[in-house]
C-alpha cells in the first residue's frame, strides 16, 4: 500500500511539471512573435520596446499575423485622404453684386495758372531811365513802379499841350485832342493834370506793373518756368540777371516782362487708360502735398483733356487751387485721391484674385474640387475687386488664392464657358 501511494505521488508530480513547462513554453512563443518598429524608420526592427536609434523616436509594436486594428474616430480622421482635409478647410466666399466708392489715386505737381499771366509792355518808346526789377522771379505788387522811361515821343506830346495852352488857349478841340493823345501814350489823368499846372514837361515817366505776381522775362512761348520757393527772392547773379538794364532801348508796344500770379495755381495729374473713364468732372479730390502728408486739401475735378505720352494714351485731370497767401508754389510734389461711384457691378475680395502677370485668375469649388478660371477684373475698392468677366454670382471661389498655389508655381487655367 504504502508503494501504490509513492508511486502515485510521483506520477502527480510529472503530470503538473509537464503542464508547467507547456504553460512556460506558449508564453515564450507568444511573446517571441512580438515585434516593435519606428513610425519614421521602418527598416528598424526589434522584439522588444525602445527606442529608434537614427530619430530617437519610441518603437510601436506592429501587429501580428491575422490581427485586426481597431478604427477609433480620431484614428478615421487621421487615415482620410490629404487632398480632402485640405479641400475642406478652405475658407470660400461668394461673389457679391453691389454699387460701391472707389478711390483713384495719381501722382501729379502744383503748376502754374496760365489764366492768372500778365505781359508788361510799353505804351511808348525810349530808353529805360530806371529799372526797379533786378532779377527774375523777383516779387512784385500791383501798381508797383518798375521802369521808368525817358521817351521823346512823349516829351514832343506834352510840349504841344503846353504850346496850346500857353499860344492858343481858346482852341477847345485842339487841346482835347493834345490831352487824349497823353492817355492813350499810357499817363493818367493826374499826371496830365500834374503837367498842365507845372507848365513844364517831364522827361522821365514810370512803368506800373498791372498784377501782383513774380517777374519772368518775357518770350514768345511764355514764361519757361514757374518760380519755387527755393529760386524766388534770390539776388541777381548772372543765371538769373535779366536782360533788359538800364540804358537799353525799348520800341512802343515791345513787351519786357511777364508777371506770374500766385493767387491761383493748378494741381495736374495723369492717369491711366484703365482709369480714365471712371472720372468725370466736378468729382470731389482730396490733394495732399508730399513734403506735408498731414496737410490736406478738398477740391474737384475742374478739367479732363486727354493726351498721347511716351507713344502711350494718358488723361490728364487739373483741378483749380486758390492761392492768396502763395501757400503753394509750381514744381511742388502732390498726391491726389480722386472718389467716384461704380454701377451695380460683382466684386470679390483682393486675396481671391491671383495675379499671374498677363492674367487674373480666381479659383472656384466645383463638386468639392477648385479649379482656376481667368477674369477679367476692372476697378478696385480698398479690399475689394470689381469682375468685368468671367465670374458668376453664383460661383463659390477660394477667400485665399495664393493658399491654391501648388510648390511648383504652376498652374493649368481653363477659360470658362
Amino acid at each position: 500500500m504504502k508503494r501504490n501511494w509513492r508511486n502515485k505521488a510521483h506520477y502527480l508530480l510529472f503530470v503538473v511539471a509537464v503542464l508547467l513547462a507547456g504553460c512556460n513554453s506558449g508564453e515564450h512563443s507568444a511573446h517571441d512573435d512580438e515585434q516593435y518598429s519606428c513610425s519614421m524608420h521602418p527598416q528598424v526592427i526589434q522584439d522588444k520596446p525602445g527606442r529608434c536609434p537614427i530619430c530617437g523616436m519610441d518603437l510601436v509594436r506592429t501587429a501580428r499575423s491575422g490581427e485586426e486594428v481597431k478604427i477609433t474616430k480620431k484614428l478615421g480622421y487621421l487615415l482620410k485622404p490629404v487632398n480632402s482635409v485640405v479641400t475642406a478647410s478652405i475658407k470660400t466666399v461668394f461673389p457679391v453684386r453691389k454699387a460701391s466708392e472707389i478711390v483713384i489715386e495719381a501722382k501729379g505737381t502744383i503748376t502754374h495758372d496760365t489764366r492768372k499771366i500778365a505781359t508788361i509792355s510799353t505804351r511808348f518808346g525810349g530808353r529805360i531811365e530806371k529799372q526797379y526789377i533786378k532779377y527774375r522771379f523777383q516779387p512784385i505788387h500791383k501798381g508797383q513802379k518798375i521802369l521808368e522811361i525817358y521817351s521823346p515821343e512823349l516829351v514832343t506830346a506834352q510840349r504841344e499841350l503846353l504850346y496850346l495852352l500857353d499860344k492858343d488857349a481858346g482852341n477847345i478841340e485842339m487841346i482835347r485832342s493834345s490831352r487824349v493823345k497823353l492817355h492813350l501814350l499810357g499817363l493818367t489823368e493826374s499826371q496830365v493834370g500834374q503837367i498842365v499846372s507845372s507848365g513844364k514837361e517831364s522827361y522821365s515817366f514810370p512803368v506800373y506793373s498791372p498784377v501782383e505776381g513774380y517777374i519772368m522775362e518775357h518770350s514768345e512761348s511764355g514764361p519757361a518756368a514757374f518760380p519755387t520757393p527755393a529760386e524766388a527772392d534770390q539776388p541777381m547773379d548772372e543765371s538769373s540777371g535779366l536782360k533788359i538794364r538800364e540804358g537799353m532801348y525799348v520800341k512802343t508796344g515791345e513787351s519786357i516782362f511777364t508777371v506770374v500770379s500766385h493767387s491761383a495755381v493748378w494741381a495736374e495729374f495723369d492717369l491711366y487708360p484703365k482709369e480714365a473713364p471712371y472720372v468725370k468732372l466736378n468729382d470731389p479730390v482730396t490733394i495732399t502735398l508730399d513734403d506735408s502728408p498731414e496737410e490736406h486739401m478738398e477740391s474737384k475735378v475742374s478739367f479732363i483733356q486727354p493726351f498721347i505720352k511716351d507713344g502711350e494714351n494718358r488723361t490728364k485731370v487739373r483741378m483749380y487751387l486758390s492761392n492768396p497767401h502763395s501757400h503753394y508754389h509750381a514744381g511742388q510734389l502732390v498726391s491726389a485721391a480722386l472718389t467716384t461711384s461704380s454701377g451695380n457691378s460683382i466684386w470679390i475680395p483682393a486675396n481671391a484674385r491671383l495675379d499671374l502677370g498677363t492674367r487674373d485668375i480666381v479659383f472656384i469649388k466645383r463638386y468639392g474640387v477648385f479649379r482656376p478660371m481667368v477674369i477679367s477684373i476692372g476697378r478696385r475698392s480698398t479690399d475689394w475687386i470689381e469682375v468685368l468677366a468671367g465670374l458668376d454670382p453664383r460661383d463659390s471661389v477660394a477667400y485665399n488664392a495664393q493658399f491654391m498655389v501648388d510648390s511648383e508655381g504652376y498652374i493649368k487655367v481653363n477659360q470658362k464657358d
